[in-house]
């Protein structure tokens, strides 16, 4: 009986030590290329292994008015979070994100999506790109 209550006691304290939570306020730097450069806000709710949430930024230099663009089906696997949005103004494309923790940092690698060219026309981002997201405070 002893036994089997320590292994129980064990294999939990193993699955907590394992478990990744990326639920939080994320602050990515430099990621919005427009004229405002506002901070992106990545909003992440983890449950399990599903992730669900929002990319918030300013890109509209005239009215400066926030995107919200919801993160759809968002994985986690280990420390690795996939998810894809949908980006872009008048053609909206899929922006994919794949992102490992590392601490109180996501290292993202995005590809596909929209960036915002010389009069605000979307084009495709055709080379993948890295991002950091820092956890706010």
């Amino acid at each position: 009986m002893r036994l089997l209550i320590l292994s129980f006691l064990l294999s939990v304290v193993a699955m907590a030590a394992s478990a990744v939570n990326f639920s939080g306020k994320w602050v990515i730097e430099g990621a919005n290329r427009g004229p405002m450069r506002q901070p992106t806000i990545l909003i992440l709710n983890q449950v399990g292994n599903e992730v669900i949430g929002s990319v918030s930024s300013r890109i509209d230099a005239g009215s400066a008015s926030p995107t919200h663009n919801e993160i759809l089906d968002g994985k986690v696997e280990g420390d690795t979070l996939t998810f894809y949005v949908w980006t872009g103004l008048d053609r909206p494309m899929k922006a994919y994100y794949k992102g490992t923790l590392a601490g109180e940092e996501i290292k993202f690698t995005v590809t596909g999506g929209a960036v915002l060219g010389a009069g605000g026309q979307g084009a495709s981002q055709q080379e993948p790109h890295q991002i950091t997201a820092k956890r706010a405070k």
